[in-house]
């Protein structure tokens, strides 16, 4: 079976997925080891809260090489929930410019930026359906659950510089949010899937399975 790891650095729902991961049939470990991390399979990269706070967590953790190394060297599948998928990025401009992993090209930007209408809420929290937005990589979201809804809670959004790497977005008021991305080994997922019921554990046990 394969060993799958939760990356704990201090930020994040990480039992809430633990125990997601563990209902649709996989061990789980939380662990911010640098040897226990190289030698998993799979890893989460949880986060909520900001931007800033958490890739100053992963340096003082000294995760950021471990990571680089899991994930460009080992060339092993990550997945970053909610603010970690932001995390993938190359920078933030969340209170202020902050530097990401950068393992997919791309800037994180308000949601309320990229919106017509001045009465825009954010944060954006809410049940969202999800669309198809890319066939390349297809197999991360069954048919079955495209126009499903996950569960939503965040003001900013990852804009991708390659627009192949989004494979599905939702919309909120005028805005397209990508939902899901990937490039190469590493998935994001915008939304909380250990929060959104059948739908978000169906999603997991697909990624984890076919990865």
């Amino acid at each position: 079976m394969k060993k799958i790891t939760i990356v704990d650095y201090g930020v994040g729902n990480i039992l809430s997925i633990s125990r997601a991961i563990e209902e649709v049939g996989f061990n789980t470990e939380l662990t911010g080891d640098h040897n226990k991390i190289l030698t998993s399979d799979f890893l989460i990269l949880p986060g909520v809260g900001a931007f800033e706070n958490a890739m100053k967590l992963l340096k003082e953790n000294n995760l950021v090489e471990t990571l680089n190394e899991f994930v460009k060297q080992k060339k092993k599948p990550l997945i970053g929930i909610c603010l970690g998928m932001q995390m993938l990025l190359t920078k933030s401009f969340e209170m202020g410019e902050h530097k990401g992993l950068d393992f997919i090209p791309g800037k994180v930007i308000e949601i309320k930026n990229f919106s017509n209408k001045k009465k825009i809420k954010v944060p954006h929290i809410s049940w969202n359906e999800i669309f198809a937005k890319n066939k390349l990589n297809s197999n991360i979201l069954p048919k079955d659950l495209i126009n499903r809804s996950f569960y939503f809670i965040h003001s900013y959004m990852s804009l991708t510089s390659n627009k192949n790497d989004v494979i599905a977005y939702a919309k909120y008021f005028d805005v397209e949010i990508p939902a899901i991305i990937r490039r190469e080994n590493v998935i994001g997922f915008q939304f909380h899937p250990e929060k959104s019921g059948k739908n978000g554990l169906n999603l997991l046990k697909n990624a984890l399975k076919i990865l």
